[in-house]
């Protein structure tokens, strides 16, 4: 073999030779020549090479690989040999998709080719699956036509409702407060509108009959007090008899609670039972919810404090029962004498708003 004597070298410029390998496929010797478009990506600099080849479209990008690829090249007539550095590139067909084929033709498509040639199991792989599909339009109409005609008073929202919190047992309460006085704001128990509704219908009628006993001794104790605790009062005698009032009393549809202020009796039977499908109920929690509410109003008509023995005698319940209630309403239980006291002053007994163990206490 002669020794050839390689006269130039052509590294690699901005064109240089592509050799090019087509994916599954040789070149052969029936290949001829084809025009091609070489691009280069301005980001990245990386260069591809595309070409038609009987009216399909190949396509590639140079490989990148650590190694240089030479070709040796011979003029046949001068006898001159020249090594070229070229670039190699795969190329690929570009196979036309159908994009405006959807997918439930293509569904439908495997549907069919696994009905005639799958297995049984598969068979019923594919029913089976077929079975589990939901036509969401028709479930939508479906639904609407069930809840077009339903109210707000048919749902039992009772279960949704945030009782593992002291907050639901209690009128808002500002645990921030400076004074003892600013726990409970009286204007956010109820409205000044409210007050004065409530009050004026007060007056009209002899409001004093539907006071417990005890409570009215309070009321009538304190010389001018104010109009708001004196709805206070009576709001805490009504929700106190709600409290010990047996259940088949409030489901009837006539139930009255207050009948000196019929806006204190919507106010209560809204706040304090649940109504589902036009049936009232009073719920455990609820019931603790009004008795609370009760607790916090006799503080706040009596200087924000109240004798524990005297509560005990009225309401039927043991000083174990009353200390957890005051607790959860802020109050704290101090000695005087032989008396034990509840009293509302700072710092509050609860000075967190965690999640309770259970609804009962």
């Amino acid at each position: 073999m002669p020794k050839i004597h390689i006269d130039e070298i052509y590294p690699k410029n901005s064109v240089y030779p592509m050799v090019v390998n087509f994916q599954n496929g040789y070149v052969t010797d029936a290949l001829q020549s084809q025009s091609c478009v070489l691009l280069q990506n301005k980001n990245n600099g990386e260069k591809a090479l595309a070409t038609k080849i009987s009216g399909l479209i190949y396509s590639g990008n140079e490989v990148k690989d650590d190694f240089k690829t030479l070709i040796l090249a011979r003029n046949k007539i001068t006898g001159k040999v020249r090594l070229i550095e070229t670039g190699i590139a795969e190329l690929k067909p570009m196979l036309k998709t159908d994009n405006n084929k959807t997918n439930t033709e293509l569904d439908t498509s495997y549907l069919e080719l696994s009905r005639k040639f799958g297995s049984k199991k598969h068979k019923k792989i594919v029913e089976h699956r077929e079975k589990l599909k939901v036509n969401v339009q028709t479930v939508t109409e479906q639904m609407h036509n069930v809840t077009v005609n339903i109210t707000e008073d048919q749902f039992d929202l009772s279960s949704y409702i945030k009782t593992d919190s002291d907050d639901f047992y209690i009128p808002p309460i500002n645990r921030d407060a400076d004074k003892p006085e600013d726990v409970y704001d009286l204007h956010k128990i109820l409205s000044k509108e409210q007050y004065d509704e409530i009050y004026s219908e007060m007056e009209k009628e002899n409001y004093k009959s539907e006071l417990l006993p005890w409570i009215k001794d309070i009321v009538e104790t304190k010389k001018n007090m104010p109009e708001e605790l004196t709805v206070l009062a009576l709001y805490a005698s009504v929700l106190l008899k709600l409290f010990s009032i047996l259940t088949k009393e409030i489901v009837k549809k006539n139930f009255v609670i207050c009948a000196a202020s019929p806006t204190l009796n919507k106010i209560v039977l809204q706040n304090f039972t649940t109504n589902v499908n036009g049936k009232r109920n009073r719920p455990l929690q609820y019931k603790d919810k009004a008795f609370c509410h009760a607790l916090v109003f006799l503080l706040l008509i009596n200087n924000l404090k109240y004798d524990l023995d005297e509560i005990s005698k009225n309401v039927k319940f043991s000083l174990k029962t009353f200390m957890a209630k005051f607790k959860v309403i802020g109050a704290t239980i101090v000695t005087s004498g032989s008396k034990k006291i509840a009293q509302l002053k700072l710092p509050l007994s609860t000075v967190s708003t965690g999640r309770r163990k259970s609804a009962k206490f």
